[in-house]
Formats: structure tokens, sequence, C-alpha cells
């Protein structure tokens, strides 16, 4: 070994302990928050075993371990008050048990259960991150782009030390000893539920703690490759899709047409902008300066068109958590674009405090999410039987004659009901309604989607395999598959025969609802032609459907006879569908071919 090669190994090895010395600090400073992930990786390792749902109580220790980051943060390195950590961690175990017992106690595995654990996670993410910047006077740009380095770093060794113990795994599975089916999952488990958070955790700067020299440049540095990434990629890319959003915007007034704008992606938009904005902050090139100068007004517009027409839908079609949501981040979108537009860059932690604010505003009732849509949807379910009279002594009198407009706002509202598990809601629905179980007998009419249905008729044949298929003297069998379903496709080869070194295709042409197997030379000409939807109607013509038994080979077989050569077709099903007057074909065959020269 050179001496280049020890030096090499020598900074590896001090980079290893280094990162070793900080997992283990870590431990120290997180010990109740390990202790935490410990147990959910437990359960889920039990769970994944047994088939046991610990869902509550993951939920609960979930919800329990933000809560420990956030009394860390404020607590410390409080050298005056240390002892206060312990009735802090006292503290957050004691609301996620408050949590556990209250709110998860009526646990109904609906969305509402796992989006309420999800958002408040999020509001104490937030919290995690803003403690800091007014209890020690820390940047939160800087401390935001520490998670950030943090994040991606994490998310870089972990799956390359996953992808490495997969695959160490998977050869003692191949090559020595068969290991559990359930190796896979429980190694996912250990891996992204413990070890990841204890290696991001590791990365993230003590709070309180005074630096040391260049400390705080390698926690708080935005790196060249990221500064590169986010002004010269990230920003132009913004930049175009704004365009886009703005002349969509800019049609739908023009055209009178108030369209939903492609909510999901407005949605997108708008966190990217916020994140784009907060990541920039510390970077002074021109770039950066017009996106922060420019973008902000630009999401305010956009946010703001957005609220308005789905606001402008509340009163017809009610709210749903969804829809809820996107105009309550509309709205902060909207009062962040403006805090971005007057604030200075260092009073950037105002966005994660007032996020926090809407956060809890969106969970907490009587004003949260799914508190507010249910009684919205059920006023609307309510407003229908009234208004039809299908109100009798507090039951349901079931009622055919409904409008059209009344059977969409009544379906639509109890299958969000039903999704919610809040059916209970409306007096006088079967205990446990289940929405397509339920809907007709209780209301009296089929649900209804604001469209007529199709009338689609259809006839399927399959090949009656166990009697013997006549393959005479033929020489070549090719497996065959058609379709006029993809009316795209045109043309499609399918197989290729070489006899006597001259080269044939056997290909599928289709035309609407006309398709034909073609069999070529290698010149393109066309040798055989056979009508596969007219063949296909000629089994239909004989009445022998697969519903009721399968087909003989006899009335599933087609010989097409040329001068030089000759083509039998066995088919091994096929079907035939008619809807609104189209007629499409779907077929496998098998091509039989003999070369009469």
């Amino acid at each position: 070994m050179n001496r280049e090669e020890g030096v090499i190994l020598m900074k590896m090895v001090q980079l290893i302990k280094e990162r070793f010395r900080s997992i283990s600090l870590t431990w120290v400073r997180f010990p109740v928050l390990f202790l935490l992930l410990i147990a959910i990786a437990v359960l889920l390792t039990v769970s994944t075993e047994t088939g046991y749902s610990f869902t509550p109580e993951i939920l609960a220790l979930v919800l329990a371990v933000f809560l420990s980051a956030v009394m860390t943060a404020g607590f410390e390195k409080f050298a005056k008050r240390r002892w206060l950590v312990f009735p802090a961690q006292a503290a957050a175990l004691g609301l996620a048990a408050l949590y556990y017992f209250t709110v998860l106690s009526g646990f109904r595995d609906s969305p509402a259960d796992y989006l309420r654990v999800v958002i408040l996670s999020a509001a104490l993410l937030m919290t995690f991150l803003w403690i800091p910047c007014f209890r020690w006077k820390i940047s939160f740009n800087d401390l935001f782009m520490s998670f950030v380095k943090a994040f991606f770093t994490t998310l870089f060794f972990i799956g390359i030390f996953f992808a490495g113990i997969m695959a160490i795994l998977s050869a003692i599975d191949a090559l020595l000893v068969r290991l559990p089916t359930t190796f896979t999952s429980h190694t996912s488990i250990w891996i992204w539920v413990f070890i990841a958070p204890m290696l991001f955790l590791s990365l993230i700067p003590f709070f309180g703690k005074p630096a040391a020299e260049g400390e705080e440049d390698r926690h708080y540095r935005i790196p060249g490759f990221f500064k590169v990434l986010l002004s010269y990629v990230l920003i132009p890319l913004t930049v175009l899709y704004t365009l886009v959003l703005v002349a969509y915007l800019i049609k739908t007034i023009a055209a009178g047409d108030q369209m939903d704008l492609l909510r999901p992606m407005i949605l997108a938009y708008c966190i990217a902008v916020i994140l784009l904005y907060v990541l920039v902050s510390g970077i002074d090139n021109k770039i950066s300066l017009l996106f922060r100068l420019i973008l902000p007004k630009l999401m305010i517009l956009i946010a703001l068109y957005q609220v308005a027409v789905l606001l402008f839908r509340v009163p017809e079609e009610g709210l749903v958590y969804g829809r809820y949501f996107i105009i309550l981040f509309g709205i902060f979108s909207i009062v962040a674009g403006i805090l971005m537009t007057l604030l200075p860059l260092k009073r950037n932690v105002v966005l994660a405090v007032v996020f926090t604010g809407f956060a809890l505003f969106s969970v907490i009732p009587p004003v949260d999410a799914f508190t507010y849509s249910a009684q919205s949807q059920a006023a609307i379910v309510e407003q229908v039987l009234t208004d039809n009279a299908m109100r009798k002594d507090g039951a349901i009198a079931p009622n055919a004659d409904l409008s059209d407009n009344d059977r969409t706002l009544l379906t639509s509202g109890m299958q969000y009901l039903s999704d919610m598990r809040e059916a209970d809601r409306i007096q006088g629905v079967p205990e446990k309604f289940e929405f397509y179980r339920d809907f007709e007998t209780t209301f009296g009419t089929a649900p209804y989607y604001g469209q007529k249905t199709e009338a689609v008729s259809g006839t399927y044949y399959s090949l009656d395999s166990s009697k013997p298929i006549d393959i005479g003297s033929f020489q070549y069998m090719a497996s065959i598959y058609a379709s006029t379903y993809d009316k795209n496709m045109s043309e499609a080869v399918q197989s290729s025969i070489n006899d006597n070194g001259n080269k044939y295709d056997l290909s599928v042409t289709v035309s609407g609802s006309k398709m034909n197997l073609e069999l070529r030379d290698s010149s393109g000409t066309v040798l055989l032609t056979a009508s596969v939807d007219e063949m296909i109607d000629r089994i239909e013509a004989n009445g022998i459907a697969g519903e009721k038994g399968t087909t003989p080979p006899e009335d599933m077989t087609f010989d097409v006879n040329g001068s030089d050569v000759s083509m039998r077709i066995i088919f091994q099903n096929a079907s035939k569908e008619k809807s609104d007057g189209a007629v499409n074909y779907d077929t496998s065959m098998m091509v039989l071919l003999r070369f009469n020269t």
C-alpha cells in the first residue's frame, strides 16, 4: 500500500468513526424517540408475521415520535433547567396516549383516521423546524437547508444499504438456505423505520449549541451542485410550468368555462414554489432574485382563481375533504405569497408558523375537514330526502321516481359518507351501511352518476381442449393474438416463418371493426388473407358460447387455401362485444401453415 492509498484509507476510517460517533450521540439526544421507533418496528414485524393489525397503536406511536422530536427541539441544551426535558417527554407521550384513547378509540379504518395523523405529523414537523429559530436564534433558511441535505443524504445511503442487504439475503435464500417468505418485509421495516430515521437525525445540527469553527458551514452550506440544480434546472422548469398554468387560466376565463385547473397540479405547483423560495433564499444570483420577485405574485393569482372556482361550487355540490384541503391550502398559498412579497428573507420562519396554524385548523373539530365535509354531504342527502317526501316517521321511504339531478346528489353524498364510515349520520339507513349492497334497497333507486349506461352485449367462445384437433399435413404453427380494441393499431406483425430459406410474415390488420389475418412473402406480397371478424361471426351463428360450455374444435376451425400455400385457423378463444352500435372482436388463435411447393 503506497502513501496516497494509506491517506485515503485513514480518511475513510476517520469518516466512519465520526459517523458512528454522531449516531451514538443521536441515541443520547433522542432516547425516547428511538424507543418509539423500535416499538413501531416491532409492531409492524409482528403484524407481518401474524396478520393481526396494530394500525391504531402504530398511528399513536407515529404521533408520539413527532411530539417527542418537538419537545427535544424546545428544551435541548436548556442549561439551567435540563430537568424540564423529562417532564416534556412525558407530556409528549401523554398527549399521544390521550389521542389514542379519545380519537383513535373510535378507529373506523377510514381515510380520516390516517389523514388526521399525517396532517398533525406535518404540523409537528414544521414546529420542529421553527421552534429552534425562535428559541436559539437559528436562521430558518439555514435550518431548512440542513434538513433537505440530511433527507437526501439519508435517502442515498440507506437506498444503497437496503439494496446491498437485499442482494445478500436473496443470495443466501437462493444458494444456501431458504429464508422465510417475509424476510423482504422484515428487512424493509427495520431499515426504513428504524435505521433511516437514526441516520437522518444524526445529520441534524444540535440546537442551542455554539457552533465550532467550520461547523456552521458544514451543516448549513448549500452544496455547489445543489446550487446549480436549483438555479439552472428547477427554477426554469417551475417558470415554464407557471406559464402553462397562466395560459390555461387565460383560456378558461376567455372561454367562460370555470374548470378546476387540474387541482392536483395546482396543489403541487404551490408546494414547489414555496419550497423553492425558501431553498433559494441563500442564493444571490440573478435568476433566484427574479424568481423571488415574480413567482410569489403569480402563485397568488393562480391560487386565488382556484379557490374562487371551488368555493363557487360548494353551495351546489357540497364539500368533501379533498376539496376542503385544496381550498385551505389555496388560501395558505395566497397568504404565503403575500408574506413572501412583503417580508424579508430572514423572516421566512413566519411561513412555517402560518402553515402549522392552517394544518391544525384543518384537523381540530368542529371546523376540521372531516367533520365539516361529512356534515356538508349529510345535509345534501337530507335535503334530497326532504324534497322528495322520502321521510316518514324518521324512516326512509324508498322512491324510484327521483330526478337525475337528485339521484346524482344522493349517490355522491351517500358514497362519500359510506367511504368515510359516516353513513350513520343519515337516520334510517341500515346499520353498517354498505354502499353497493344497501343503496338501492334503502332509497328505491340504483346509484346514478349523471350519465347514461351504455347498452353492452357480448359473447365469448372457448375451444374444447379435451377433444383432439386435426392438424392434417400442415408444417408450421404460430400463436396469434388479434383485437380491434386498440384503435391506434392498423397493422402488427405477429410471427415470422422461414421455409427453406424463404421468409414469410403473419400479420394482423385492423380497420374499425374489420380484422384480417394476412400471410406475406419477403417482398411484402399478400399470399393469403383471412377475415377474422367474419369467422367469429360464423362461430356466433352456431350459437355455442363458452358460458354454457366449450365449443367443439370443428366449429372453431377454418381453412383458407391458396395456390402455393394453405392456412388452417383454430380459435382458442374468441369474443364479440356490441356497445352502442360499435362492434369489437378479441381472439387468440393457432395458425397452421402448409407450403405446397
